[in-house]
């Protein structure tokens, strides 16, 4: 009875499966920004030192970064990973029309005994 509950309950989430993992990798991303903005707000605050040079260009459009606190880089990607897990949409497509006639069907049959009984002679 537990494998036909455990069967059951897993095709019915089937259909929304990709709509879970997008959303997963979405709070992932806003989690993952989140703790890289607030370590560089700390680096920021203790006034850690470094040099880095930071640029990118892209279609034509050039940007750079120069600074003396590694806290603003840090910031700069926990910004660039937020918008990302805003910015990227997954489709999708959810037809429950189209799923199996035996969706319910256990996964084992019900008659099947596992251990023969011996004959009686």
């Amino acid at each position: 009875m537990l494998i036909f509950i455990k069967h059951a309950i897993v095709m019915d989430i089937l259909p929304y499966l990709p709509v879970i993992l997008v959303f997963t990798m979405k709070m992932a991303c806003f989690l993952f920004g989140y703790l890289t903005i607030r370590l560089g707000y700390k680096l920021i605050n203790s006034g850690v030192k470094g040099e880095f040079k930071f640029s990118a260009g892209y279609h034509g459009v050039k940007g750079g970064l120069v600074s003396s606190s590694p806290g603003l880089l840090f910031v700069l990607l926990g910004i660039i990973l937020i918008a990302f897990a805003i910015k990227v949409e997954k489709p999708y497509e959810i037809n429950k029309n189209s799923a199996p006639s035996n969706l319910y069907a256990p996964a084992i049959p019900t008659d099947f005994d596992p251990l023969p009984k011996p004959d009686k002679k």
